[in-house]
């Protein structure tokens, strides 16, 4: 089934892509938004929403009861490459669920 333009779609577990886009953004993530540093920075699950490029949603592991959610943008391919933007970090514990801000939060 395709994804739909600006639909999230529903939560999945962290795959590869996931936990890599978190290495690529984890020391942007804890000098810009967190101020913290961090052993542990697993990508735990995700949603994706297709737009003119993919907006991710991840839920990572940062130690103890400590998780971030990251709001990534990920361009289309554009001349050989693909930018990802850290957009967002929010402080959240382990039970909170992967729902996306609304436009006005």
């Amino acid at each position: 089934m395709a994804r739909r333009l600006g639909v999230w779609t529903e939560v999945k577990a962290a795959t590869e892509e996931t936990q890599d886009i978190c290495d690529m953004l984890k020391s942007q993530a804890e000098a810009k938004w967190t101020k913290q540093s961090y052993q542990i920075f697993k990508a735990i699950e995700y949603r994706v929403q297709p737009v003119a490029g993919t907006n991710f949603l991840i839920k990572v592991h940062v130690g103890g009861n400590e998780y971030l959610h990251i709001y990534a943008f990920q361009s289309p391919l554009h001349e050989g490459q693909i930018k990802t933007l850290l957009k967002r970090v929010e402080k959240h514990k382990e039970g909170d669920p992967l729902e996306p801000i609304k436009p006005w939060d």
